[in-house]
């Protein structure tokens, strides 16, 4: 009897021990383990940046759909201007026609100074000023100011990871995982090491099913890093395919941060990281950085917080303690805060607006760039020629 106890207690000895080895140096299981990890425990976490989100509405219904919205923003610094700025603003945004207008009719103190026109189009931007007798620039960024959302088939959600256990444990044994030696360190201090996935052309077509896009021709690379307990810490999506450098991350303990990068011409970059502020339990709370960074060094930030809620008639948004800067020098200051729902029959955005384009100067971004501030003060002056008010 007690050899059989001591022989029960051998096998269950090595059991553990074949299964931690497993967890610990076996790529595929870890890969594996950390994917259960997600479904079960990530995905539960109010840190998490999707947590209470229903993705698939929020891309196919908005982003990537026709919408109108309206509210109000208000400017309580402006360099240069000793006065607060209000107003309301409207407009719409077709995802279909690329196009994009934006109506506010602005208010200096309590005085009603006229309209601002924004539209965009393609890759490119026009301000239209009537309150500033009818000034009309455009500006072409090079950039798609349109792109296009994972057309999600399925929200991404513990059913889905559910239903697709086979699909994924028969992926993650037939791709290339390699371990490296390069290592991520959380805020808190816990280290995950790297575990490079290369996703092989034809591979994975429950994934792209689920993006609701083709198979891609080319191979996916992406990197996941795994703490000591198999949970994720961080995944990097490299988009090198499309601009060298470029790459998306998501990280901290449940996949709080989002990070996108991406490098432009003539040796300047972008960077933009929203992070979901988790202990608000009545809302769904971000903060948003974005550094534009131009060839000659200088740095323009954006900061904003974020408020977004799910209501009856769509969703309502507010950006709270905005700033706009320039290597660290304030620029403007506000809020705004608005309502966004879904516009089916849209009809033409432009023709919507009322929108004349006739008369825009359009101007290569690179000449504004270059020389911001003789572009302001052009502007400035035929604005103090047009418009007595300014003066």
């Amino acid at each position: 009897m007690k050899r059989k106890k001591a022989a029960f207690i051998i096998v269950i000895i090595t059991l553990i021990i074949f299964i931690t080895a497993e967890l610990t140096y076996n790529p595929s299981i870890r890969i594996l383990a950390s994917v259960i990890n997600f479904s079960e425990s990530t995905l539960k976490s109010p840190d998490y940046l999707a947590y209470g989100i229903d993705l698939k509405d929020l891309f196919r219904n908005y982003a990537n759909a026709d919408v109108e919205y309206s509210g109000s923003a208000y400017i309580k610094k402006l360099s240069g201007f000793p006065y607060s700025i209000s107003g309301t603003i409207n407009g719409q945004r077709s995802a279909s026609q690329k196009q994009f207008s934006c109506k506010s009719n602005v208010d200096v103190l309590v005085l009603s100074v006229g309209q601002l026109e924004i539209y965009a189009k393609g890759n490119t931007v026009y301000l239209v000023a009537p309150m500033l007798g009818d000034i009309a620039y455009g500006f072409n960024t090079g950039e798609d100011l349109f792109p296009q959302a994972p057309n999600l088939s399925n929200d991404i959600n513990r059913e889905w990871f559910h239903n697709n256990k086979k699909n994924i444990y028969n992926f993650v044994r037939s791709i290339k995982i390699e371990k490296t030696d390069d290592i991520f360190v959380d805020d808190d201090g816990t280290k995950a090491y790297e575990y490079r996935i290369t996703i092989p052309k034809g591979q994975g077509q429950f994934i792209w099913d689920l993006l609701g896009t083709d198979a891609p021709d080319h191979d996916i690379k992406t990197s996941l890093y795994l703490d000591k307990f198999n949970h994720t810490r961080k995944i990097v999506f490299d988009l090198s395919h499309k601009t060298k450098g470029e790459y998306v991350a998501i990280y901290g303990n449940n996949l709080g941060t989002l990070e996108i990068y991406s490098p432009l011409p003539e040796k300047e970059d972008f960077v933009a990281t929203i992070k979901r502020n988790g202990n608000n339990k009545y809302t769904n709370s971000y903060t948003i950085a974005a550094v534009y960074t131009t060839s000659g060094g200088d740095k323009y930030t954006l900061n904003s917080g974020l408020l977004l809620n799910y209501t009856e008639d769509g969703v309502k948004a507010e950006g709270t303690d905005i700033t706009i800067a320039k290597n660290k020098t304030s620029l403007a200051e506000g809020y705004m805060k608005g309502r966004i729902q879904t516009k089916e029959n849209m009809g033409d955005v432009f023709e919507n607006a009322g929108a004349d384009l006739s008369g825009v100067q359009v101007i290569d971004w690179d000449t504004i760039k270059n020389d911001t501030a003789s572009f302001v003060d052009d502007v400035i002056s035929k604005a103090r020629e047009n418009v007595e008010l300014i003066n």
